[in-house]
């Protein structure tokens, strides 16, 4: 478990590397639709690891400046909880879709948390900040924006959405943002947590 922890976002980028080349071995046989999918996974993948790993200090953005913690290091957000969180969000929330590809609710729902993901990353984190950049905002920007407009054409254009598909799409997506983010946090914040976040993970709001 202590590698796991220690080394999930790193697991996170081979996995990626590994789907990038099925996804190109399987380039003339895939459909366009599979494609879509198994990019968005690979895009919550690269978000993951650029909060977590490189730059890395998404720990220091939630604890320090949204929260405003006084144990920043492990409260609220602690690396097991963190790690938790996000494995449950890539490897069930963003990749369950790849596999039921024809459920389009499924897919719309990570599909509108890429887009959420701007309004949390673009905006309301600068403007707490009083910054430009957050670590997952790269991620928003070059893999989530694109891909989830490349689905939402694709399905639209040619007609797989139907009205229930809409709504049950979005109301799936507020349900995961409220369990998986919202309630996830609390239930698994632990102002005693033995798993602290490093300097490096705290960033530059570290001794702020």
């Amino acid at each position: 478990m202590n590698m796991l922890r220690k080394y999930w976002p790193d697991l996170g980028m081979l996995v990626t590397a590994v789907t990038a080349i099925g996804i190109v071995m399987n380039l003339r046989s895939m459909s366009e639709l599979s494609m879509i999918l198994w990019l968005s996974f690979i895009a919550i993948l690269v978000h993951q690891f650029e909060e977590y790993r490189w730059p890395g200090y998404f720990g220091g953005l939630f604890n320090i400046v949204i929260f405003k913690s006084e144990q920043p290091t492990r409260y609220p957000l602690n690396p097991q909880s963190a790690m938790v969180i996000n494995l449950v969000i890539a490897y069930v929330f963003y990749l369950l879709p790849v596999f039921f590809p024809t459920f389009i609710w499924l897919a719309l729902a990570p599909i509108f948390m890429g887009f959420f993901q701007f309004v949390w990353h673009g905006l309301f984190a600068n403007i707490k900040a009083k910054t430009w950049y957050n670590p997952g905002l790269f991620a928003v920007l070059v893999f989530h924006f694109p891909i989830g407009g490349w689905y939402l054409y694709y399905i639209t254009e040619h007609k797989l959405a139907s009205t229930a598909d809409w709504i049950i799409g979005l109301l799936y997506f507020v349900i995961a943002v409220y369990l998986l983010i919202i309630k996830g946090n609390m239930w698994l914040k632990d102002i005693h947590s033995p798993f602290h976040f490093s300097d490096k993970q705290l960033g530059p709001y570290h001794n702020k």
